[in-house]
C-alpha cells in the first residue's frame, strides 16, 4: 500500500497501533527472552526509554521506533505479532461501528 498523496505525512501501519498495543509489543518481546538492553539496542533507543514504555502512564514508542519494534516482534513471533495487530483492527472496527450507530454522540464518560 502506498502513502496517501494528499500532502500529509503518513507513517503507515504505525499510525494504527494504539498505546496499549505498543506496550504489549514490548511485553511480548520480553516474554520471548529479549532483555530491555537488547530491545533498546535493536530499536536504537536507551534502556530508560524501553523501561518508560512499560509504564502505562508514561510515554510510548513513536511511530519510527514502533516500526523497528514491529520488525523485531515479527522476527521473534510472527503469529503473536499478527494476533496483536488483528486484535487492534477488531477493536478499531468495533469503535467505528459503535460511533456510527450512535451518530458519533459522546457518551457520558467522554464529555
Amino acid at each position: 500500500m502506498s502513502a496517501p498523496e494528499d500532502g500529509y505525512r503518513f507513517d503507515g501501519l504505525a499510525e494504527f497501533v494504539s498505546r496499549r498495543a505498543r506496550v504489549k509489543l514490548v511485553e511480548m518481546l520480553l516474554g520471548k527472552g529479549l532483555s530491555i538492553k537488547e530491545i533498546a539496542a535493536m530499536v536504537g533507543v536507551t534502556t530508560r526509554s524501553v523501561r518508560r514504555w512499560l509504564n502505562r502512564s508514561e510515554t510510548h514508542p513513536c511511530n519510527k521506533n514502533l516500526d523497528r519494534m514491529l520488525c523485531l516482534a515479527w522476527q521473534a513471533s510472527p503469529s503473536l505479532t499478527f494476533e496483536l495487530l488483528r486484535d487492534e483492527l477488531c477493536i478499531f472496527a468495533a469503535l467505528i461501528s459503535d460511533a456510527t450507530k450512535n451518530n458519533f454522540q459522546l457518551g457520558d464518560d467522554q464529555r
